[in-house]
């Protein structure tokens, strides 16, 4: 019962307290009457499946059961009716305690699944990070890759749109800056 351990113990914590004395001044045939309504409580939370209750509800009528009801003075009175209900409420220990060790298996599987569930989800998360981060990294490839062809293109006289420059106008200007040297004496003797 270890994957279910933290589920039940804080159910215990919020919800269990400690077994009651029982008063002998009261009848104890009022207790068992007490332990058949915890008892019906009990088999109508396991009918509606919730398993937190029935495991609360199982564990006080346990309790009050096996340490409670044994504590009243009138526990091993000789008789007959008592020791009627003596045993019908131990048999029912027994079952409703059965019930709560088969309760706390189904935690335990329901724990497991949610286990399962939570690593599930942490995984389809990391896949979603890694291809965001992969799409991520391909469009940024995909923009450099165009800013260079850009570059390059305007190098080369052709505009970022594919279109082409006046080549001739480029060369043109280019060579006013880098004149020949023929053409240096030229500008001079115009000086």
């Amino acid at each position: 019962g270890e994957p279910s351990l933290a589920r039940r113990e804080a159910l215990k914590k919020h919800n269990e307290k400690a077994p009651i004395t029982l008063q002998n001044l009261c009848p104890i045939k009022k207790y068992y009457a007490a332990a058949d309504t915890v008892l019906g409580q009990f088999k109508h939370l396991l009918k509606e499946g919730d398993l937190d209750g029935a495991y609360i509800i199982g564990r006080r009528f346990a309790l009050f059961s096996t340490v409670s009801l044994p504590g009243h003075d009138y526990y091993r009175s000789p008789d007959p009716d008592l020791i009627k209900l003596r045993l019908k409420n131990q048999k029912d220990a027994q079952w409703v305690t059965t019930g709560v060790e088969r309760i706390v298996q189904v935690m335990d599987k329901q724990e497991i699944q949610k286990q399962n569930a939570e690593l599930e989800r942490i995984r389809k998360q990391k896949e979603e990070q890694e291809r965001e981060k992969i799409e991520w990294e391909q469009k940024m490839k995909q923009r450099l890759t165009a800013v260079e062809l850009s570059s390059r293109s305007d190098r080369f006289g052709v505009k970022s749109d594919g279109g082409e420059k006046n080549l001739l106008s480029k060369l043109a200007s280019l060579n006013a800056l880098f004149p020949k040297e023929g053409d240096e004496e030229d500008d001079e003797e115009e000086e």
